[in-house]
């Protein structure tokens, strides 16, 4: 039986050092846009099906969707081996994303009300992604799938806004 190696070796444990940073991508970002949408839709038919560690496994999807939007903005792409991401976002993106991780037991309230912030987040985000990259936002098919989250969650809220 061969033997596991009981140590790590230096050349794999993670580096704080500063990783060169790359200009976001518009296409990508596009494309973000309408993966938050179907990732939301996916969350929904989860949480209908009480599949609760999927849909923790979707919300974090979101998330990621959110902070790769964020880091957009602030004119980067999340780095590929960041060992840490707090450089590169301000205390309140931080602050907004981390209110997000909260669920103080995990259930369908919990993902919904993490949803729910998160779709605050990333309306906040989208539209001035929108305009700083020029895209195209897929209003057609935040339409749908919010109907299809109402369908499947009798308990979303009926609008979420930024106000």
């Amino acid at each position: 039986m061969p033997r596991m190696a009981s140590h790590l070796s230096s050349a794999s444990l993670p580096t704080d050092a500063p990783q060169p940073l790359l200009a976001p991508e518009p296409a990508r970002i596009q494309a973000a846009l309408a993966e938050f949408w179907a990732q939301l839709a996916e969350l929904s038919e989860l949480l209908a099906a009480h599949e609760l560690l999927l849909s923790a496994e979707r919300a974090a999807d979101l998330r990621g969707l959110v902070l790769e939007m964020m880091l957009a903005l602030n004119g980067i792409q999340r780095p590929a081996s960041a060992g840490s991401l707090n450089r590169y976002l301000s205390p309140r993106q931080r602050a907004a994303l981390e209110k997000t991780l909260a669920a103080p037991q995990p259930g369908r309230e919990a993902w919904i009300g993490q949803a729910v912030a998160l779709v605050v987040i990333f309306r906040w985000y989208a539209p001035q992604l929108v305009e700083k990259f020029n895209l195209d936002y897929p209003a057609d098919l935040e339409q749908e799938v919010w109907e299809r989250v109402a369908r499947a969650l009798p308990d979303w809220p009926l609008a979420v806004t930024t106000d």
